[in-house]
């Protein structure tokens, strides 16, 4: 498969969808409702991130595996059904090295594996793991739209 090639998935509110590299993994599910999402900035601000049911929640997690996928549906289920904040890290934190998981929301999220885990407030760029870097997976009706160099995962879908 070429860099760039795009791959329309369907995704229903109620499933997951997992993109499985080597070294990490990322699930993917929708808003389902409109809902908010509140962000804690290292300045100390709140920002709010308002979601559309079409809307992407994705989570990226550092390894594969049954325990990464059990730890990636609680965070989704926590993030979606809870509304739980993402607390946003200042750069250069000691604790974004301990992070196992990030995530992000929006209609748009870019994987990169050369940015620091959990200190980006901007929503549309995920820290993933290099087989996932240089992935964009853009929300649409019904489904999320993937393009990238796809060769270097699986997809799954629960």
């Amino acid at each position: 498969m070429s860099v760039g090639e795009r791959r329309r998935i369907g995704l229903s509110p109620d499933e997951i969808l997992f993109l499985v590299g080597s070294s990490g993994e990322l699930g993917i599910i929708k808003a389902a409702q409109d809902m908010e999402i509140f962000i804690g900035t290292p300045q100390g601000e709140e920002v709010v991130m308002f979601l559309q049911p079409d809307d992407l929640i994705a989570v990226s997690a550092f390894d594969v595996g049954d325990r990464a996928e059990k730890g990636i549906r609680c965070m989704l289920y926590l993030l979606r059904e809870f509304a739980s904040p993402i607390v946003v890290l200042e750069k250069n934190h000691p604790t974004s090295q301990r992070l196992k998981m990030v995530v992000s929301c929006g209609d748009l999220v870019r994987l990169d594996c050369d940015i620091q885990a959990g200190t980006h407030p901007e929503q549309d760029i995920l820290c993933a793991c290099p087989d996932l870097s240089g992935i964009e997976i853009s929300a649409v009706d019904g489904g999320v739209e993937i393009e990238g160099p796809l060769e270097n995962f699986k997809v799954e879908k629960y």
